[in-house]
């Protein structure tokens, strides 16, 4: 049974179809007007069972009420389901059981067959379980080396109530709008939005090996499930005051908004269901548990906002706010303290010239020119509503019995994080308004930075919320478009944007110059005068070919019990910066940026007639890429398959190779965190091909008919290993760059028709 040539892949992946319908209907009379839109999609993914459908729905309208009372009404529904696995890599493989699909494709034997062998010898169609060859080699970690079935993750997880995703969510908004005279109104917007999400998440019996659960025990199988809840409630009610007199032009806008969210999860899970038959959530779970929370958070912000224009040459604009959120301390230092609570006061103001209305303005070539300036002083408040308080929890407490636990050491000075911006552009249209550019540049710095401190073990918990910490960043974005041609039936417009950043940690909270977060294997650097993200490891300088080139080299790490450990013919030869012959956490050294040196896009339109072809290309220079996929499936630490770049490893004295030995444990650490797994992340990707033609067609129910057909990610050109270098991990500073093999959008075909009625 130890004979197949198994492409898991083909197993996992397959060709998709996707679907998508929409209709809109709009008219009304001089009373009221109305937009009706109704939307359907569906569609497989690329990675089997992971199928998605949406159906929208959403109505607009006007109603003139008196003749100077309108209200406008928006009202609509989203119903989002998908069909949902495990995806990507997890912190540390050797924790616990591996159960994504599309990871254990590549890191399954390719000597064993995804289906049983019956009793004589032959393949049978029932699907195989996990892995036992290795089961006499490493009897006690057993469970380390046995792979789940990734077919039987799939399959066995399949079912309305195993594992999906459900996602519904409704929103309202009523605007009444009552005209005072020419230049005062008096408006309101109401919105009420109320979204629901469900989850159910089974890990199957057959096919996945027993594994351990911290503090548990180990288990079989595991069943998990999910409800939540979250509620909108906003009111913006504001005056404005629009004014024209001779060449001025003058519009003052300003209210209350006022926002309530609230927020329920519930979570429960337990292990051993009994059989793959029986994926429900019921008494008889082992280790059964249960989690959840109730946020609520109140947002108050008293605004003012003006716009200036003098005859059209010289635009003014200005902002105030004072904003109060129940997510921050009462003892706040900066902002205004009214009542016992904390306002953030915050405030914008931004010029602008049209250099090109003045009348001794006469540049051959341009035909406009806008210079703007702008400075604003802003917050961010995205933090979890209980960050400032000092609460407690339930808790399960040997097994047997529930208490109450200190959750979270409050913040009474917890404020918002600041940032001070300043923003300088041109706009510019040439040759006949054939050839436009635009150019911004700002600058800013981040005060006050929202982090998470940590606290000593003293306290029982980990870590809480504070104030600290800056950042300034610099940088730039610029637009250039041209229409090269501009004939009768022949338009072709090509056009190009770019953007550039810089960052820099100019201070750490806690009077500390630099601290290190461990991330899927990498080590990240937060350093004053470094940029944010930051990677952290070793050099390497090659492999030691031979024994006496290592003996020679006398280079050794420690052990845990302070015994020397000398690194071996097949060995790295990592870059001993200190020259002390000892490599430790002494020589680590910064290894990589993740952040790009510039990005952008490339778009061309070209039409002949009603034939219309439109490209889109996605571009990115520099950027680091720490490719963590690529780590275990060239590190040769673990019983996983490999690419076959490992096919070059060393393995004998003399071989000339930059590819160490493969060593179960790697206990010399050959394939730990260093410059062998940054990647530059550069690359030009072939976004969207779409091609249209409009039939003419002109009747009394027929306006126009619209043929096309749509291509996405057709190409990359990179050199990067990983399956995509434009992937997203996370939204935090401290996970950019770093590719934990999550499932890659596809390469797609569409084909549709756009009727106009």
């Amino acid at each position: 049974m130890y004979h197949n040539n198994t492409d898991w892949t083909d197993h996992v992946y397959d060709e998709a179809f996707t679907q998508n319908y929409s209709m809109n209907v709009q008219g009304g009379d001089d009373v009221a007007n109305y937009n009706l839109s109704v939307g359907y999609a569906s569609s497989d993914a690329t990675q089997k069972y992971n199928e998605f459908s949406r159906f929208n729905l959403r109505l607009n309208s006007d109603i003139t009420v008196l003749r100077n009372l309108t209200v406008r009404f928006d009202a609509s529904y989203s119903d989002v389901n998908r069909n949902m696995r495990d995806d990507g890599i997890k912190n540390n493989v050797m924790d616990g059981i591996i159960s994504s699909p599309g990871f254990l494709s590549l890191i399954k034997s390719p000597f064993l067959s995804p289906y049983a062998y019956d009793t004589n010898g032959h393949l049978s169609h029932y699907l195989a379980d996990a892995d036992d060859f290795l089961s006499d080699v490493l009897p006690a970690r057993s469970y380390r080396a046995s792979l789940a079935n990734p077919l039987a993750i799939l399959e066995y997880g399949e079912a309305d109530n195993k594992n999906d995703f459900g996602n519904r969510v409704v929103n309202l908004a009523v605007t009444p709008k009552l005209i005072l005279n020419r230049n005062w109104s008096i408006s309101e917007h109401f919105g009420f939005s109320i979204d629901n999400t469900d989850e159910n998440y089974y890990l199957p019996t057959d096919g996945v090996p027993t594994f351990d659960v911290e503090r548990t025990g180990t288990v079989e199988n595991k069943v998990a499930s999910l409800a939540a809840r979250q509620i909108s409630i906003s009111s913006n009610t504001y005056a404005n005051f629009n004014k024209r007199f001779g060449a001025n032009r003058v519009n003052v806008l300003g209210g209350l908004l006022y926002s309530h969210n609230s927020y329920n999860l519930n979570t429960q899970g337990g292990y051993n269901t009994g059989n793959d038959k029986t994926p429900n959530m019921n008494a008889d779970l082992e280790y059964p548990y249960t989690n959840g929370t109730e946020d609520k958070d109140i947002d108050m912000i008293y605004y003012l906002q003006g716009d200036y224009n003098f005859s059209e040459k010289y635009f003014a604009s200005a902002s105030l706010s004072l904003n109060g959120s129940s997510r921050f301390g009462v003892d706040a230092k900066d902002g205004m303290k009214i009542g016992n609570y904390a306002w953030g006061f915050f405030y914008s103001a931004e010029a602008a010239w049209l250099m090109s209305s003045e009348k001794w303005f006469n540049v051959k070539g341009i035909d406009y020119l806008k210079l703007n300036v702008g400075f604003d002083h802003v917050g961010n408040d995205d933090i979890d509503s209980k960050s400032s308080r000092t609460y407690f929890v339930s808790h399960r407490l040997l097994d047997s019995t529930t208490g109450k636990v200190m959750e979270n050491i409050g913040n009474t000075s917890l404020q918002w994080e600041t940032t001070n911006r300043f923003t300088a552009g041109i706009n510019l249209s040439a040759l006949h308004n054939r050839l436009f550019l635009g150019f911004n540049f700002f600058t800013s710095k981040t005060s006050n930075l929202l982090s998470l401190n940590t606290l000593s073990y003293l306290t029982g918990l980990y870590t809480n919320w504070s104030n600290g910490g800056s950042l300034k960043n610099t940088g730039f974005d610029a637009s250039l478009r041209g229409r090269i041609i501009n004939t009768g039936d022949w338009k072709w417009e090509l056009g190009a944007t770019m953007g550039h950043y810089k960052n820099k940690i100019t201070s750490l909270p806690g009077n500390r110059n630099s601290f290190t977060t461990d991330l899927y294997g990498a080590t990240i650097l937060t350093k004053e005068g470094l940029a944010a993200g930051t990677f952290y490891g070793y050099k390497t300088n090659g492999v030691f070919a031979t024994t006496s080139e290592a003996e020679a080299a006398g280079i050794y790490q420690l052990t845990k019990t302070g015994q020397q450990q000398y690194f071996g013919a097949g060995d790295m030869k990592f870059v001993d910066l200190y020259g002390d012959k000892c490599i430790s956490e002494a020589d680590m050294t910064v290894i990589g940026d993740p952040n790009p040196d510039f990005y952008g896009n490339i778009t061309s339109s070209l039409s002949y007639k009603r034939l219309r072809l439109d490209l889109v290309f996605n571009y990115s220079v520099g950027g680091d890429i720490y490719n963590y996929q690529r780590s275990l499936l060239e590190g040769g630490s673990y019983f996983y398959n490999q690419t076959t770049a490992m096919l070059h490893r060393w393995q004998y004295e003399g071989q000339q190779t930059d590819i160490p030995r493969a060593s179960y444990l790697d206990t010399m650490g050959n394939s730990r965190f260093s410059d062998r797994w940054i990647e530059d992340g550069s690359y030009l990707k072939l976004k969207n091909v779409t091609l249209s033609y409009n039939i003419p067609v002109r009747s009394t129910y027929l306006q126009a008919i619209t043929l096309w057909g749509s291509a996405n990610n057709l190409f990359t050109i990179t050199k990067y290993l990983g399956s995509d270098p434009e992937f997203s991990m996370t939204n935090s500073v401290l996970g950019m760059g770093i590719d934990r093999g999550l499932h890659a959008p596809g390469r797609s075909f569409s084909l549709g028709v756009k009727i106009n009625l």
